[in-house]
């Protein structure tokens, strides 16, 4: 649906959280690993990496992350330079391959 809406030039805004399970759950083991590597591989925080993977997605895809104080904020800004790289992606697809 996402590459779809994409050719139609149609928006896609997800709705779910960016924390994840991890936000009610904690994180699942798979999802843990995956997101940590990256994160770490970059030196970033997990909703960074999960934020600046949303919005490598497309054009199309808008993100509407949440912040609970200023430095949050500055975080979620901050995501939006991250770029991720082809192998970060493949790693992260693993999470979810129906995503793309």
């Amino acid at each position: 649906m996402l590459r779809a809406c994409g050719q139609l030039g149609i928006a896609f805004v997800p709705f779910f959280s960016i924390a994840g399970e991890a936000r009610t759950a904690g994180p699942s083991r798979a999802e843990h690993e995956e997101v940590r590597s990256v994160a770490r591989a970059h030196g970033v925080s997990h909703a960074q990496v999960r934020l600046a993977w949303i919005l490598q997605k497309g054009a199309h895809v808008l993100a509407i992350p949440g912040t609970g104080s200023p430095d949050h904020l500055v975080d979620n800004v901050a995501a939006g330079a991250i770029r991720l790289t082809e192998e970060d992606l493949r790693l992260l697809h693993r999470i979810d391959p129906s995503a793309s």
